[in-house]
């Protein structure tokens, strides 16, 4: 949950910066249907733009196989030695997280709730009412407060029907016909998943405000005179602000609406103004790509610690895997007792988990040659390195890469970066010392 939570995050900031931009330069243009097309495509550019990083296949030579993530494993399987380390695993940052994911799955059920309740409200006042067909419309025949579109049915008041002018309903019929209402489901949709943006809310008063132009336009077009419709509109200004359970489908933006009927045409140059969104892309893209082989040198590396000029065949996996790290960093450490929540089998750390800030680098702990470079769902980004003697250390969780798949490292050599990806809640290294293949304790290598 705690990476669906940063992509969440990721994908609000996209649309942020997006709808900004948006809002900034391009609202005040009459190009109505091309502001139509750009603010949804807003949508699923901000749902793409954080996972296209994602994409690029990680590079391997020399690939081995990589088991499901799991750092617990069944307490039959474990080879413990003797060593009285009793680590305590921290639960605050899993608990606020917890609490974090269960007010964003309220949000969404009531906002999901706010969407289905007018829906199935209208659906029983059209089962309710007298409807007829004309010209391909059904005109709904209701006891509403005022005219509206939904789909293809037009909700005219009863008792009504003679008296609202054939503009009126002309402009009922273009929202119909533009299919206005999926653009609107489909925002609501996206306010339901990302309830907790205030641009969202702005977003939705910009597509609704985009259709009324559209449909003011397409009316202004068959060429009734501007003053005659301006004086239908302001008729009907009660009617539009009555009832809250139709607010969804009929918002009242008389004042923009006048000024963009008022208002001179935007000049074709103009549309030139669009292009502001190209560097605004890039700049998204540049923000969300992840290191995969090496990361930007911006830490002192002038303190590691030594490294073997020759490669020791005997020398088991022996130093700290963290930089300017220690025994006291370790937050869950190997053999402790769990019961699974599911199975509630008796299961056990299978490593040693230790904190650190984001980016700090870490060292193989001895010498050998990188088998497997790759990102590995819930393992994250995960290094494995081939030591002498049947031992091999894993690495999960990493920012980034240092090294290259099949290259020989020396112990202390930085090969990768601590993160946060793949089944991770929060910043740390998940470190493993397998012998012959069977996990062993990490700590009984490290050196006294």
């Amino acid at each position: 949950m705690n990476n669906y939570l940063i992509y969440l995050l990721e994908v609000s900031f996209c649309f942020s910066v997006l709808y900004i931009v948006f809002y900034l330069f391009l609202r005040k243009l009459t190009f109505h249907k091309i502001n139509r097309v750009i603010l949804l495509i807003l949508l699923p550019l901000s749902l793409i733009l954080p996972v296209l990083n994602e994409v690029e296949l990680p590079f391997r030579k020399d690939p081995i196989n990589i088991s499901g993530f799991d750092e617990f494993i069944s307490i039959g399987h474990l080879t413990v030695t003797n060593q009285k380390d009793k680590m305590i695993t921290p639960e605050s940052n899993r608990n606020i997280i917890d609490y974090i994911s269960i007010l964003y799955c309220i949000g969404f059920i009531i906002y999901i709730i706010r969407l289905l309740v007018p829906i199935v409200q209208l659906y029983t006042i059209k089962r309710k009412s007298k409807t007829y067909t004309k010209e391909g419309y059904h005109f709904v025949i209701a006891d509403i407060p005022s005219i509206f579109s939904f789909f293809n049915w037009i909700f005219i008041p009863m008792g009504k029907i003679n008296d609202y002018e054939q503009p009126i309903i002309d402009h009922e019929k273009i929202h119909s016909k533009s299919l206005h209402t999926i653009d609107l489901i489909f925002t609501e949709i996206y306010i339901a998943l990302y309830w907790f943006n205030p641009f969202v809310y702005f977003f939705k008063k910009s597509i609704i405000a985009v259709h009324e132009f559209q449909a003011d336009r397409a009316v202004i077009n068959t060429q009734i005179k501007k003053s005659y419709y301006l004086e239908l509109l302001f008729k009907n200004i009660t009617a539009k602000q009555s009832i809250k359970l139709y607010s969804y489908f009929n918002q009242s933006i008389i004042k923009k609406r006048i000024d963009m009927i008022t208002k001179n045409h935007s000049t074709k140059t103009n549309i030139i103004r669009y292009a502001v969104l190209i560097p605004v892309l890039l700049f998204l893209l540049m923000a969300f790509t992840k290191p995969t082989h090496e990361l930007e040198d911006k830490f002192d590396y002038t303190n590691i610690p030594s490294i073997h000029t020759e490669v020791n065949k005997k020398d088991p996996p022996s130093i700290f895997p963290v930089k300017n790290g220690s025994t006291k960093d370790i937050t869950a450490s190997f053999g402790k007792s769990f019961t699974h929540p599911i199975d509630k089998k008796k299961i056990v750390h299978g490593g040693i988990d230790i904190r650190a800030k984001e980016g700090v680098p870490v060292l193989a702990t001895a010498d050998g040659t990188i088998v497997n470079i790759s990102s590995e769902d819930d393992w994250g980004n995960l290094i494995v390195i081939s030591h002498a003697d049947g031992y091999e250390t894993w690495y999960a969780h990493l920012q980034g890469f240092n090294i290259k798949n099949g290259e020989n490292v020396k112990k202390g050599q930085i090969i990768g970066y601590v993160g946060s990806t793949g089944k991770s809640t929060g910043y740390h290294l998940h470190y493993e010392v397998r012998l012959n293949k069977e996990r062993v304790n990490p700590m009984d290598y490290f050196k006294k």
